[in-house]
């Protein structure tokens, strides 16, 4: 049995000194440049590639397995151009033999590439470059079956690379189906040990570059990776991106910004999370965390993030940004906003949405469904917001927002973005506490939006609406050549001087009442509805009045002057009260008709009828007061033979500056008549009982009535 065991060690001392021998004898008589034809030949058999070696290879065996190659090139798949596929300036890659034999532990140190050039394109017929090496797999040939280990089986050995480093690498992605082309340069990478179980650290930078769209800028990162084969988990810890970019539809300086995160990656689970997550941009701060499922095959995300409060003008002008001007130059000062986020790859929604924008919050929840052709679905709940802040400022000569009723604009700008509303999908709700726009307060505001298909409506109830209430519906149909328009407004019991004084800065009409208003239009411009307006509309308003004239005033003065008689001075206000006001009018092809207009107050009765043309802003209306009593002591004096008589009352002109005259002469001159023909009627009416016989009384009276 011993010589058995000597033979046998014999033989394996021999075996070891042979290749040992191998390893050591192979490299010195052995030289892989001498192959390079061969090399060349079997590469192009087996790709259709012509490969490229312009530099030396070196290789040794003993006591570390060293490959090192220089100048090596790829050429591109047909139809791609001249461009290589791929190039390498120098490679190298060194193993430790020893632990490979006797421990089954792959010892390597760093790994270097230098000068690595990737080209990879697209054709227009979606083909890429490197489909030709991926062959084709055979339906026939049976799948791989699984090999169990055997019991004691160590699986796979352990791997232990000093690091790698890759320097000048250069990629580029041409996708010439949609004219796309990105390149990274100067791609460099550095890690320290890799070995499982343990952190290594990694840099990493590079250079970007886009043509479409143009954009340019760099990237570094740093940060500490750790691989778990075990656990089946990527680990990257201290991560830190730091971005530069500058390109179309950013700011001419550019846009710089910083990452910073913990993730981990668990690949058995598919899952993701990222901690201690923070972006920075100028004074911009996002901090927050993500979870992530089903990462490689349907994303999901969910998590919390907070924007940190900060100034949107200053950040606007740290990178260079136009700061849009603003009513209020105020404004724009702070925003801040937190909200929990839930994410997929074709939504994303903010649930519990807080924004702040410098005194206004906002509460809710908004959703962006459908990324293909977005769907917009929001709640929100605002507790104050002044709209006119954020407008632009009046422009010179144009006015004050307080003006905007006195038709100075042209009113031939565009006033819907049809475009846009066409492809918008809208369905939210927006309750606001207290809003400001156009002047006009409102409390209590209820909205409710709907966009589909380029048909856009907007329910809306004002709960306190100058003590009053509002109600109404806005219909903008976008989806035919010509935008048409539709509104219903309902208001009830509104105070009309405060809304007018707010609304054109001319509190015309004082009182208490309601509006009712239904009407239709088309047109894309101001003057375009004006012309286009049809329907109808009604008000009633209570113990108010008409200011810019005193029709009282006005009647006294005109018959002081027809009469000779002095003009009394007197102060009273240039304003026609009423105790009730109300009416009625159809709206066609922006002409206001009228015909039914009743006023009364203690001393006037006054109805009228007349036409209000929207496009031109004119008037031209006839009132007809009656004096139903004369105040005593109070300029009623002289007025008593005017009771129960109309006065036709001529309004013409524009909206601002009317012009008002009284026909009284006529009033006058049949009132006098009427007085010679009472006076006649009864002298004849003494004539007649003296001297006339009875049946000749009726003829004659007849006959003396038409010489009056």
């Amino acid at each position: 049995m011993g010589k058995i065991f000597k033979v046998l060690g014999w033989l394996f001392g021999m075996l070891v000194v042979l290749i040992v021998a191998a390893i050591i004898l192979v490299p010195m008589f052995v030289d892989l440049n001498d192959h390079k034809e061969r090399i060349i030949t079997e590469v192009h058999k087996a790709t259709g590639r012509d490969l490229g070696i312009a530099g030396d290879i070196e290789l040794s065996v003993f006591p570390r397995f060293a490959l090192e190659l220089n100048g090596l090139s790829l050429s591109n798949a047909a139809g791609f151009g001249g461009d290589n596929f791929a190039a390498v300036k120098h490679a190298q890659v060194r193993v430790n033999m020893i632990p490979l034999l006797f421990k089954q532990a792959l010892e390597a140190d760093t790994v270097q590439i230098d000068g690595l050039t990737l080209n990879l394109a697209k054709a227009k017929d979606g083909t890429t470059n490197w489909d030709d090496m991926l062959g084709k797999e055979s339906s026939s040939e049976e799948p791989d079956q699984a090999v169990d280990s055997p019991p004691g089986d160590g699986g796979m050995m352990a791997v232990s690379i000093g690091g790698v480093t890759i320097t000048d690498a250069r990629v580029v992605w041409d996708d010439r189906s949609t004219g796309e082309r990105y390149e990274i340069a100067n791609l460099n990478l550095e890690t320290g040990e890799i070995t499982p179980g343990r952190s290594v650290d990694i840099s990493f930078g590079t250079s970007l570059e886009s043509r479409k769209p143009v954009m340019k800028g760099m990237l570094e990162l740093t940060g500490r990776m750790m691989l778990d084969d075990k656990a089946k988990t990527v680990t990257l810890n201290d991560l830190d991106l730091k971005s530069d970019i500058t390109g179309e539809g950013l700011p001419e300086n550019g846009i710089r910004a910083q990452l910073q995160a913990d993730i981990r990656f668990d690949q058995t689970n598919d899952a993701l999370d990222v901690k201690e997550l923070n972006v920075t941009s100028g004074a911009l701060a996002l901090s927050g965390e993500l979870q992530g499922i089903q990462i490689q095959s349907n994303p999901k995300l969910t998590g919390q993030f907070k924007l940190a409060k900060f100034s949107p003008r200053e950040w606007m002008d740290t990178f260079n940004l136009p700061t849009p001007k603003t009513a209020d130059p105020s404004v724009l000062e702070s925003l801040e906003l937190s909200a929990n986020i839930d994410a997929g790859v074709d939504h994303v929604a903010l649930k519990q949405l807080i924004v702040k924008l410098d005194q206004t919050t906002a509460k809710g929840d908004f959703e962006l469904a459908n990324f293909a052709k977005p769907t917009y679905l929001f709640s929100l709940d605002v507790d104050a917001f002044n709209v006119d802040r954020y407008l632009p400022p009046a422009t010179e000569g144009g006015g004050s927002a307080k003006s905007r009723g006195n038709g100075g604009a042209a009113g031939n700008e565009e006033l819907f973005p049809v475009d846009t509303l066409r492809q918008l999908t809208v369905d939210g709700k927006l309750l606001i506490d207290r809003l400001t726009i156009n002047q006009l307060h409102a409390e209590a505001v209820q909205l409710k939006i709907r966009s589909r298909d380029g048909k856009l409506t907007v329910d809306q109830q004002i709960g306190r609406f100058y003590d009053g209430l509002q109600k109404g519906t806005l219909e903008l149909d976008v989806s035919g050549k010509t935008p048409t328009l539709k509104a219903t407004q309902k208001l009830s019991r509104i105070l009309a001087g405060p809304l007018l004084l707010d609304l054109t800065g001319d509190d015309k009409l004082l009182g208490s009442g309601s509006l009712d208003l239904s009407m239709t239009s088309r047109g894309t411009t101001i003057n375009q509805l004006k012309k286009g307006l049809n329907g109808k509309m009604s008000f009633d308003f209570r113990d108010g009045a008409v200011k810019g004239f005193n029709l009282p005033k006005m009647i006294r003065e005109t018959k002081a002057k027809l009469s000779g008689e002095a003009v009394t001075i007197s102060n009273e206000p240039e304003q026609t009260d009423f105790s009730e006001l109300t009416g009625s009018a159809t709206i066609v092809n922006g002409l206001v008709n009228n015909q039914r207009l009743l006023a009364l107050s203690p001393y006037l009765r006054v109805e009228g009828n007349g036409k209000a043309n929207l496009v031109q802003e004119s008037l031209d209306y006839t009132i007809r007061p009656v004096i139903v009593n004369t105040p005593k002591g109070q300029g009623g004096e002289g007025m008593e033979e005017l009771v129960g008589v109309p006065i036709p009352v001529r309004i013409e002109g524009s909206w601002s500056n009317p012009r008002f005259s009284i026909q009284l002469a006529k009033v006058l001159a049949d009132q006098q008549k009427a007085k010679l023909k009472e006076k006649v009627d009864s002298k004849l009416e003494e004539k007649l009982e003296e001297k006339v016989p009875e049946d000749l009384k009726d003829k004659l009276k007849g006959k003396f009535k038409k010489l009056f």
